[in-house]
């Protein structure tokens, strides 16, 4: 079937594209112009299936009336949910959301609560949750697939980063010189259609950063490279610091202004310069600034330089005060030789006009592969004219060649094309400003419309590429996608593999497991440094680096996804092994901290310097009481409070984050567990939390977070492991809501091995969310069962998830184009002095092409309306 459905992608691409507007126009699927897919479908569907048994009146509605009613009818129904007012199984389906929080409740055993008499049986909480699940998201999974559609979006900050990166070689972040403001989070992740909005802002922050980036990039005068300087920061006892410069074969002049901050007396303190590693001069630093001088031979390429604030002689106690101050280090030459251009420079400029070569020639020549890339797919020669002669009139107003092909590039980073992700045939609607009319429909008829269509190659080159890298499509892919082969199985197989084996695949742990595991609370994350000594900044930073290395591991090996919640390793470095009691390398962290020449301190535990290695990461077996992701610090610290822990917040990402069952809000005019805490400040936190949950109200979602959380009690706010909180002894014991009981954090963890199929699930159902860049719907149920019946036969690889997501129906195919939307320019209108440097009067843009904005790169700001109109959320400032 996948294989056939391929085929017909490549039938579509062959189809003119008047056939195909037609088509779309007259409501008809162009697949289903040319070959009768959607009769196999039919014929599919027409096999007959027991019907499902409607249990509303025999089975549901009567454990409503005996167990929910009580708290759940009439005016004053809690949580303004009234069961009352629900007589079939029809009005379910309406109200699907809340219905799946009911259901879930039911599940878990939050509802009916614990003080309601009697209390439903196992089997009865089962038969009625199951029956809810089913009822509200029933799909035909035999019939006509929906794969949804995704709201076409612009790149959010990451994306846009890293498509730099890979088209120009930037290696700095461009979205953070400019000021971009934040992306949105929508369904958990920063890459959805739905809150990628485009806003005045925005495009300001658009051209900013595309000035900035061939200011970069672009080197008119080489000789302006002669002498380069960069900034470092303090430099206490112990430390180094590191700066790159790019440099060609000779002699530099190295120079480095330092002082050592010392007002009391005059004094000495080595600093030493090292070059790639290694040292090559020492110098006497005193209290006074001054230049220290050397020369140095280097090769060509780029060469990193180190200043090492070797040891402090005089140090006592007082270490936050004694400093290097580095005002610069800078270098010039070399000498005798022409500077070296960097290397995305050359990259660009693979053409100069000659004598053989005109300037449109030496443009054409740079800018035809550079849009295939920009665009994600072929070009039409319209657009790469459009380049051109914006390079045409920036020589002949008197710029350099060089600045002339900076405003071509310009006008590619500020494009639809580049900043969108456009798939399918928009593209062609955006460079030709075709219209496509909706077909009058016999009366009475609604247009009928096709409930799915193939994405072309291209578009299917952009998900995956976006998916696995958070960046642009490679040659290789785009050649494939050229050429019809993408689609077929075996070639997207093996693509699938290469790029996951691709450096540039550590986005999938920098982006999806960062935000599925909820990292980026981290840098929030507050803990008391007065009750914990060993937190400070760095270590916040080395927490969320272990969660990495551990997920990156789960990537690059292939290993099962099982590993999330009991594997025996990770990885750690001094700061992580002194945190979790362990040695480093064979040696004892507290001994590899450093406080000047020899002096290893433990003094209060204060760990706001480095330890020796604290760059060097190693894999280590874990100690007894520690597995998975549940005890690595920075799941334990994002899941506590400032100066202590947090069952009810540890309990509730155990069901939010790996279940995907998380409970409802807090009911209102309830006291927080704190207020609980303060009246009664001789209570244990386990006696606390029996008190707090007298109440009937807060008993139901208690008695399921509450066991979760205190499971892992002998893990403090920092992740640390510890037998006593405050005088109270750790009871880490407990029972779910089902009856199983545990005695520590290791069974716990057992027992939630056994929730695996709910799991993968909830983790299939985050990684299709993040993969297709929308929400999940009832309709994607289907494609779901499919991945998640893959994954499980591959023992949850991640690998078999990648594998069966790229080749589901929402990854491959899209709900048509609406005929009533015409075109891109119906959907946002460009800045008026942004098209050809003209005006555009009223009533004039939705049939004016999308170009390069030539003048306002020249110098002119932007101005002009802003639409709101189906497909695109454009936002207001």
């Amino acid at each position: 079937m996948f294989s056939h459905r391929c085929a017909l992608r490549k039938q579509v691409l062959q189809t003119p594209l008047a056939i195909r507007s037609l088509a779309a126009a007259l409501g008809l699927c162009a697949v289903a112009l040319i070959t009768p897919a959607t009769t196999t479908r039919a014929e599919e569907a027409a096999v007959e299936t027991p019907p499902r048994p409607n249990l509303w009146r025999s089975d549901v509605q009567p454990f409503l009336e005996q167990y929910c009613y009580d708290c759940h009818s009439g005016q004053d129904a809690e949580a303004d949910i009234d069961f009352e007012v629900y007589h079939s199984a029809d009005q379910l389906a309406n109200q699907r959301p809340r219905w799946e929080q009911v259901r879930g409740m039911i599940e878990i055993g939050a509802m009916p609560p614990a003080d309601h008499s009697p209390l439903p049986t196992i089997e009865e909480r089962t038969k009625v949750a199951r029956w809810l699940g089913r009822t509200i998201n029933d799909v035909d999974c035999g019939g006509q697939p929906d794969p949804g559609r995704v709201t076409m979006r612009r790149l959010n900050n990451v994306e846009y980063d890293n498509a730099l990166r890979d088209l120009l070689g930037i290696g700095d972040s461009p979205s953070t010189q400019a000021g971009f403001p934040s992306d949105g989070v929508g369904n958990g992740f920063d890459n959805q259609g739905d809150v990628l909005s485009l806003s005045p802002l925005q495009l300001e922050k658009y051209l900013q950063a595309a000035k900035w980036v061939t200011s970069q990039l672009i080197i008119d005068d080489p000789e302006t490279l002669r002498k380069q300087r960069r900034d470092l920061p303090q430099l206490y006892a112990g430390d180094q610091d590191s700066v790159h410069f790019l440099f060609a074969d000779g002699t530099y002049e190295v120079k480095a202004r330092l002082k050592f901050d010392d007002d009391k007396e005059e004094r000495k303190i080595p600093v030493a310069l090292l070059v790639d590693g290694e040292e090559v001069e020492r110098f006497e630093v005193g209290t006074s600034h001054h230049t220290f001088r050397l020369d140095h031979e280097f090769t060509g390429g780029e060469h990193e330089i180190t200043l090492h604030f070797v040891e402090d002689p005089y140090s006592e106690k007082k270490r936050s005060q004694r400093r290097v101050d580095v005002e610069y280090v800078e270098i010039e030459g070399p000498r005798d030789a022409e500077p070296a251009l960097p290397l995305a420079h050359r990259r660009l400029f693979t053409a100069y006009p000659n004598k053989e070569k005109s300037l449109e020639q030496a443009a054409e020549e740079i800018f035809r592969p550079l849009l295939r890339r920009a665009f994600r797919r072929n070009v039409e020669e319209v657009e790469v004219q459009r380049v051109v002669n914006i390079v045409k009139l920036a020589s002949e107003l008197g710029e350099s060649y060089q600045q002339a092909i900076g405003f071509g590039l310009q006008s590619i980073l500020v494009s639809p094309h580049f900043l969108f992700r456009v798939e399918g045939d928009d593209h062609l609607r955006v460079a030709h400003s075709e219209r496509v009319e909706p077909s009058p429909q016999p009366q009475g008829q609604a247009p009928s419309q096709p409930p799915s269509e193939p994405l072309d190659d291209f578009a299917l080159a952009s998900r995956l590429s976006f998916f696995l890298w958070a960046s642009i499509p490679d040659d290789e892919l785009l050649d494939l996608a050229s050429q019809g082969k993408l689609c077929e199985p075996r070639t997207l197989q093996s693509q699938t593999t290469r790029m996951l084996a691709d450096p540039r695949s550590i986005a999938l742990v920098k982006r999806f497991f960062a935000q599925y595991l909820g990292l980026g609370n981290l840098s929030v994350a507050d803990p008391d440094g007065e009750r914990f000594a060993l937190w400070n900044d760095r270590l916040r930073e080395d927490m969320r680096r272990e969660t990495e290395l551990f997920c990156l591991e789960l990537v690059r090996e292939d290993r099962s996804l099982r590993e999330l919640l009991n594997a025996d390793f990770t990885y750690v470095n001094p700061r992580m092994a002194e945190l979790y009691g362990i040695e480093f390398d064979g040696r004892s962290p507290q001994e590899l901290y450093r406080d000047g020449p020899g002096l290893h301190r433990d003094r209060d535990k204060d760990r706001s310097g480095r330890y020796l290695d604290d760059q060097r990461w190693i894999r280590v077996a874990l100690p007894a009481g520690r597995r998975g992701v549940l005890t690595q610090a920075a799941v334990l610290t994002l899941t506590s409070n400032p100066t202590s822990t947090s069952p009810v917040k540890r309990g509730k990402w155990i069901l939010e984050s790996l279940l995907g069952d998380p409970p409802p809000p807090a009911p209102p005019n309830v006291p927080a567990l704190e207020a609980t805490q303060n009246e009664h400040e001789n209570l244990s936190l386990r006696q606390a939390l029996e008190l707090h949950r007298a109440n009937p109200s807060c008993a139901s979602c208690h008695r399921v977070m509450d066991p979760l959380g205190l499971g892992f009690e002998n893990f403090d706010a920092i992740g640390q492991w510890r037998e006593r909180d405050g005088e109270h002894p750790i009871d880490p014991a407990g029972e779910l809501p089902d009856g199983r009981k545990f005695s520590n954090a290791m069974e716990l963890v057992e027992l939630l091995q056994s929730r695996q199929p709910e799991i993968m699930r909830n983790f299939a159902n985050k990684l299709v969310t993040y993969a297709i860049g929308r929400g999940l719907e009832p309709y994607d149920n289907c494609a779901i069962d499919t991945i998640v019946a893959a994954a499980e036969a591959g023992d949850y690889r991640l690998s078999t998830f990648v594998q069966a997501i790229v080749t589901s129906e929402p990854f491959h195919h899209r709900r048509p184009t609406p005929p009533a939307v015409a075109n891109l320019t119906q959907l946002i209108r460009v800045p008026s002095r942004l098209r050809d440097g003209r005006a555009i009067r009223p009533g004039e843009g939705p049939s004016v092409s999308v170009r390069p904005p030539p003048l306002a790169l020249l110098g002119s700001s932007p101005s002009g309306e802003y639409l709101n109109n189906p497909g695109l959320t454009l936002g207001r400032e």
